[in-house]
């Protein structure tokens, strides 16, 4: 690969490979110097990158196991308990608006599903891969991953009926 066909890969790749890194590691921070290691390790291993048939699925492997790699990590895992507490302390601050509110609740309904769902839905209804190369980045089965969305899109439509149920009901006892 040369210099300019990596360059203009990485400039194809990498909003989604930010993505996916902060929706892991939940800090900005964190998740842009990840993308840049991810970027350095790929360079070096530039020669080689031609025999790789799905590039964009092997540089967001490459991503997701870097981040699983700091997850791991203790210093990370101190790191990502403070950004969780730093969002719920401000969290009733980002549900001002009830677009904002219902943006958060979703975000929160989210996180509370296994990772590997959350990785599905992110990398299929956010940034938009096919089941095939989301089975190359995730190395899984392609029935595997429809049944993990296909359950994940259900946990989440039965907690968002929850809570509007549960919305109403509060409003009728104060009407």
């Amino acid at each position: 690969m040369t210099q300019l066909e990596f360059v203009n890969t990485v400039k194809r790749l990498e909003d989604k490979m930010f993505r996916l890194a902060k929706m892991m590691l939940i800090s900005t921070d964190e998740a842009a110097d990840a993308v840049q290691e991810v970027f350095t390790k790929l360079w070096v291993k530039k020669d080689q990158l031609n025999r790789i048939s799905n590039q964009d699925a092997y540089f967001m492997r490459a991503v997701r196991n870097y981040c699983l790699d700091r997850i791991k990590s203790k210093q990370a895992k101190e790191s990502r308990l403070d950004s969780v507490a730093f969002m719920m302390q401000t969290q009733s601050v980002e549900h001002k608006y009830d677009t904002k509110e219902a943006v958060g609740m979703v975000e929160q309904m989210l996180w509370q599903l296994p990772e590997k769902q959350r990785l599905i839905i992110q990398l299929r209804d956010v940034e938009g891969y096919e089941f095939k190369e989301i089975a190359e980045i995730l190395n899984m089965n392609e029935n595997a991953i429809r049944t993990a969305l296909s359950r994940a899109r259900k946990t989440l439509k039965n907690a968002l009926i929850k809570q509007y149920e549960y919305g109403i009901q509060e409003h009728r006892q104060y009407s």
